[in-house]
Order: structure tokens, then sequence, then C-alpha cells
């Protein structure tokens, strides 16, 4: 018997996919396939990204268009940063101080952001913004995507990313063309360091109260009803258990069942090059036995963009395993399209970790969740040059809420690390209740409800649209 769906023509749903962060947030969490009950799909994307896609399964129900052959034009990249510099100024955000004053920046951004700052002391922020937005909707504009919209004439546009030139391509022409655009906040510290919302997205789906507050304090062209609180797709996938004991999982990696792991979580080495040094400084003093119980043994799981080659000479050494991620070294960032198995993997790192130790990381949201110990680094063995400190990552707009939580242990040396770790294998229920607190505060949604609900929300959206 025909669907009575498929045989009524779908609305289309115009959506990006610029990057591999929007692979595994709305394509592994199913809630693509989900959309293609009520729409039909036109996916915004880069060669790479749709030969991934299509090689996991993907590609017979959806339409691609390849956008491969963009060229920025100065104007977009200089009014870009000028509206993100007038907005940071003007909620006088603490990460954009920490940037200034550790980075080394650019004669012209530097005397660009002295001019800003004297500008706001004499016109409104909000005010400035609105007349710096609207000439950029005037005056920059990609009349190369318009035939695309004219002739598909899309119901929604959903946005995926924010501030970059193929992103607000598709943005201004949604806008140009009357159709309406919907955009998920990516993630958590996006708002308060690396995008400036644009003011006419029809909705705004966020993370939990927290981005929502966030948004309305700082955006004042938007209402309650606009924001709407999904959860975080990506993190659905812990709602289901895991399919393999930890038998299983230790032996994925060589580890010992019978004695506890460190999960060590890395971050890109643009923002720390001196892990590679803390963790076998750590496994020195596991295997000394002197400062740490010789028991220990540490799985090393690096971020999909850090420089895995630092940990090759670990594993011959000390009892350690490394869980790298589907980009292989020496391809660009681009190329990373992430599977549903690797979502898998993180979950299972974490679930049956004793111990987390990570950076300044979204990880210690994770892993609160699934109630392990963490212990965050907060120190550079050696001096550094126009890095930021390690410790100062702490004092960012969106991590120095959770620093005041003390539901992770800071740690500012090798022998605060060694303590911490000391403290967490006599009791692992330590800080447990602060880590209860820190769910309770950024897990509005339960995981397992996100990507139903920003499906529902979609939907609903076409239904208003239609009737």
């Amino acid at each position: 018997m025909e669907n009575k769906k498929d045989s009524v023509k779908k609305p289309i749903l115009f959506m990006s996919a610029s990057t591999g962060w929007a692979v595994r947030n709305f394509f592994q969490t199913g809630i693509v396939r989900k959309l293609n009950d009520d729409f039909k799909i036109v996916v915004f994307t880069t060669s790479q990204i749709r030969e991934g896609l299509v090689g996991q399964g993907y590609g017979g129900d959806l339409t691609f268009i390849v956008l491969d052959k963009f060229s920025e034009p100065l104007a977009w990249r200089l009014s870009r940063q000028l509206k993100k510099k007038i907005y940071m100024e003007s909620r006088r955000s603490a990460t954009e101080t920490i940037w200034e004053k550790y980075t080394k920046r650019p004669i012209y951004q530097k005397i660009g952001g002295k001019m800003i700052r004297g500008l706001i002391r004499i016109i409104k922020p909000g005010r400035l913004l609105d007349w710096i937005e609207n000439i950029d909707l005037k005056i920059n504009r990609n009349g190369e995507l318009s035939e695309i919209f004219l002739s598909h004439r899309p119901v929604i546009f959903f946005a995926t990313h924010a501030s970059s030139f193929f992103e607000e391509s598709l943005l201004k022409n949604s806008l140009e063309n009357g159709v309406p655009a919907v955009y998920m906040v990516l993630s958590w510290d996006h708002l308060s360091s690396k995008i400036v919302l644009n003011k006419k997205y029809r909705s705004i789906f966020v993370w939990n109260k927290m981005t929502k507050s966030e948004i309305l304090s700082t955006y004042p062209s938007y209402n309650d009803n606009q924001i709407k609180i999904i959860g975080v797709p990506q993190y659905d996938i812990y709602g289901r258990k895991t399919k393999i004991s930890r038998l299983e999982w230790c032996q994925l990696y060589g580890l010992n069942p019978n004695w506890p792991v460190i999960l060590f979580s890395t971050m890109p080495q643009v923002r720390h090059n001196q892990q590679h040094i803390i963790i076998e400084k750590l496994l020195e003093e596991i295997a000394k036995g002197d400062k740490l119980p010789n028991n220990l043994q540490v799985l090393i799981k690096c971020h999909p963009f850090d420089n895995t080659d630092k940990y090759d000479s670990l594993p011959a050494k000390y009892p350690v395993s490394i869980y790298r991620s589907s980009l292989r070294p020496g391809l660009s960032q681009a190329c990373w399209i992430p599977s549903k198995r690797e979502m898998e993997a993180s979950r299972d790192c974490l679930f049956f970790c004793d111990i987390n130790i990570n950076i300044f990381s979204t990880v210690t949201l994770e892993a609160a969740y699934f109630g392990k110990p963490i212990v965050h680094i907060a120190f550079d063995p050696f001096p550094i040059k126009n890095r930021i400190p390690c410790k100062e990552y702490y004092n960012f707009e969106h991590f120095k809420k959770i620093a005041r939580t003390k539901a992770a242990r800071m740690v500012y040396s090798y022998e605060d690390m060694f303590l911490a770790i000391n403290d967490y294998l006599k009791n692992p229920g330590l800080d447990s209740e602060k880590r209860k607190d820190l769910v309770k505060e950024y897990f509005t949604v339960e995981p397992g409800l996100a990507s139903g609900n920003l499906v529902k929300e979609l939907v609903d959206l076409k239904n208003t649209l239609l009737n």
C-alpha cells in the first residue's frame, strides 16, 4: 500500500552541512532520516562531505548541491569581523579580553579594536550593530545562489553553522527570497567566543536554558518564543546503552580490565602543544609507582584535529593506548566526516573509564553525565609565547561558570595532578554531588530526546507556514 506522505509532493527543506560537526550532529543522530518523512531535503555541502556521506549510505533520498568554488570577497570578511568585535566588546566578553592580552594580533586589528571601543562609548552597541548588519545585507550579496532558491522554492532553510562565507551566502539568499531561516547553535562556547548571530532567523535552537538566556540578554532583536530549547542532538547517544562489556571494551584497546583506566581527552595542538609532555610525565610516574599506583593505565582519546603523532612513541614504553579519530594524519579538517561508530566509541570511552583528564573541554559535561571524576589541566610544563596560558582557558566566558562549580579538580602542577588522581582513585564519589548539579544545569533536556525535539520543531514550522 502506498504511503500517503509519499503520494503527496513533499515541501523542500534546504539544509547546510559545511563541516564535519554538522555530519555528526544531524546525520549520525538520525535527524536527517526522520526529516525525510516530511521534507524533500536539499543539502548544501562540500565535495569531501558529500563523498563521505554517500559512502556512509546517505545518498539515496537526498539532493546534494556542492559549493566548493566560493571565494570570499574582502568586504564580507571585514564586515563579519567588525560585527563580531562590536558584539564582543558590547557584552564585555572575558574571552575576547584574554585573546587580546595573550595573542599576537595584526596592527590593524589592534587599532580597529581601540576605535570600536571608542565608538560604543558614543553610540549604543545594539544600534551600531544593527547599522553595520543592515549595510552588510544590502551590499554583500551572492547572486550565484539566488537561482537555486527560485527554482527549488524551499519552505525552510535550516542553518547548521554560522559566521562563515559558505553559511552567510545561504542565509542572505534565504532572506532575500523570503525563506524562513532556522539556526541550531553548534556548541555552548559559540555565542561568547566564535559567532555573532544574524538578527533575522525565524527561530534559534539551543541546548539548554543557559544558552537561551544568553541570547535573550545579548540580542534584543529576539524574543522568548523564538528561542527553542531542544537539547543536544549529539548527546542522544548517551541515552542508549553501550553494546559491549567492559572486558570487550578493554580488549579493543589492549587494556587490562582489572586495572583502573584514565581517559585523557586531548585538544588541538594549536591550543596546547605540550599535552604529550604532560601525558608522558603521568606515565613515567605510573611506571615508577612512587606517586601513583603502578596498576594504572591511560587511554589517550585524541581530538579530531589533534596532531596525534606526538603520542606515537608512548605505547612502546608505557601502559597506554591511543584512540585516534577517523581523520587521517596530514588531511585538512574539512576532510573529517565522523561516523556513527566514532560517536559510539566516544560514548563507550566515557562510560568505561574511571577518571577523565581534559583541558578546558566540552568532554567535562559528558564525563559529568556519566558520573566520572574529572581532572582539569591548568598548567603549561614550559614557558609559552603567543598562546594563551592554559590556566586562562578556564576564565573564558563559557567555561568560568563550570570552573566555579568545582565539579572538577583544577590542577596547576604535576603534583596537583597526582594528588587529584589519587584522591579520586580512593574515593570516586568525591565531588559527585557537584557533578550532578552541573548535569542538571547544562542538560535541560535528557539525552535521547533532542533529535525528536528538533524534528518536531521543523515539522511544526512547516505545517504553520503551509496552512
